[in-house]
């Protein structure tokens, strides 16, 4: 017995001062477990946080070695010091988990805890590029200066480049509330703008003032605004149009008190008190405004279908080109090429004009009227066609009969004969507008004064900042 005591002593202290093989018989290190059917079960211990050895002691006293390895059975402690059930390794001063317990070197499949901004990250260390792959196909780069490519190996010029693949958007933006954007963009530079937007290959147009939104094209469209809900006979659609400018007086969008305003492609309606609030109906390509309200306002619109049927068409009514409470006018240049004001003479009732001039013939003569405004006028008895004759020589004095959509006759007073020239000057009023049906789409031959638009309500408006 003592024989065999003395050799099992010599062995295991043989073994502690080499190498350790259980399983096998030629260890390849200081310690070597072979098995084809059994794993190492370490200690199992319930640890209360990352940075407390205990309940995990050194048996020989003094602190715990960096090494010591366990299984940790508890889920104790709070972040970032929390830990979980795995396995744990003392790095010298804290618990270092293995992958797939909080506190651990790698980011989990699962969600990550006990993580500290700016100690603990996604990312690199060196000058290389962080790449993010789906299905092995790379998606989504981070560079190293800090631009990020979106299907895209990214630009140093752009914070964010995404390119859209095939028919997908590049990026598509969602909201469903009153105040949050689908998308929002703010350049806080005085003169930096906002969104711009180019098509057809060329480069971005901005004005040099900055903008909030800058569009342009080639052989397209550089801004295009569009809305629904704009049914003629709708009365719910009021106030819609498609696109809106406005210039502010004070920067405070909710006193609606703009210098200058314009909205584009509308409807609406207005009543009339003076007719017992008769209602018109109205559509508009353009509706312009210049000026405060407290020193004057001129409005005009511009495309205007006015007082039009209550019909899906927008029948009858009448069509204007411009309408509003400034001067009619244009400009022409003086002696120093400086642009001087010209004024249009305006009247109560929709009229055409014309002029020539003529020569009696032994006391007579008949002008024919030009048929194509022959065409357009309504000459009738209660519509009569104004002719205005200007005698260039002697006679007895002339007078018009046989007025028409034809022409008139001029005959010299007294039965005369003399052969003198004359121009003359004839104003009729303006035929209704018909289609191919006979149906009037457009009224002009009995307005006269008729209540015309007032101006729109400025559009309220609301602010956001970032």
């Amino acid at each position: 017995m003592k024989k065999l005591l003395f050799l099992s002593f010599t062995v295991i202290s043989t073994f502690t001062y080499s190498q350790v093989g259980i399983g096998t018989t030629t260890p390849n290190g200081a310690l070597e477990i072979t098995s084809t059917t059994q794993g190492i079960v370490p200690p199992r211990v319930a640890l209360t946080a990352t940075n407390v050895a205990a309940p995990v002691t050194n048996p020989q006293g003094g602190a715990l070695l960096a090494g010591t390895f366990v299984w940790n059975t508890a889920t104790a402690g709070a972040s970032p010091n929390n830990v979980s059930p795995g396995l744990y390794y003392w790095d010298g001063s804290k618990w270092v988990a293995f992958a797939g317990a909080s506190g651990g070197l790698d980011w989990s499949l699962q969600g990550n805890s006990g993580t500290t901004p700016g100690t603990n990250f996604l990312g690199t260390t060196d000058t290389q590029n962080v790449h993010f792959y789906t299905n092995n196909l790379e998606r989504m780069r981070i560079l190293s200066g800090g631009t990020i490519g979106i299907n895209s190996v990214g630009s140093t010029a752009s914070q964010v480049t995404v390119a859209g693949a095939g028919t997908n958007d590049a990026v598509a933006g969602t909201a469903n509330d009153n105040v949050a954007n689908a998308f929002w963009g703010r350049n806080a530079n005085a003169t930096g703008t906002a969104i711009i937007g180019a098509t057809n290959g060329i480069t971005g147009v901005f004005p040099s003032k900055g903008a909030g939104v800058a569009g342009s094209a080639t052989n397209g469209v550089g801004v295009y605004g569009s809305t629904g809900n704009g049914a003629p006979n709708n009365a719910a659609h009021n106030g819609n149009f498609a696109g809106s400018f406005s210039l502010d007086t004070d920067n405070n969008v909710s006193t609606n008190n703009s210098s200058a305003f314009a909205s584009i492609a509308g409807k609406n309606e207005q009543a009339i008190a003076a007719i017992s609030g008769t209602t018109v109906r109205f559509l508009y390509g353009g509706y312009f405004i210049g000026g405060t309200a407290s020193g004057g306002q001129s409005y005009s619109y511009v495309g205007l279908k006015y007082n039009h049927n209550n019909d899906a068409t927008a029948t009858g009514g009448t069509n204007y080109k411009i309408v509003g409470n400034g001067l009619v006018s244009t400009l022409i240049p003086d002696e120093n090429n400086q642009p001087r004001i010209m004024f249009c003479p305006e009247a109560p009732e929709v009229l055409f004009e014309d002029y020539g001039v003529g020569q009696l013939t032994n006391g007579t003569t008949y002008i024919e009227l030009d048929k194509i405004v022959a065409k357009s006028l309504k000459i009738d008895d209660k519509h009569p066609l104004k002719v205005f004759i200007q005698l260039e020589g002697e006679c007895n004095g002339v007078y018009v009969t046989e007025k028409s959509d034809k022409g008139f006759k001029v005959k010299e007073l007294n039965n005369g004969t003399s052969n003198v020239s004359f121009s003359w000057h004839i104003i009729g009023n303006r035929a209704d507008a018909v289609d191919a049906s006979g149906r009037v789409t457009s009224y002009h031959q009995d307005l006269r004064l008729p209540y015309g638009p007032k101006p729109l309500e400025e559009t309220k408006l609301t602010s956001k900042k970032k």
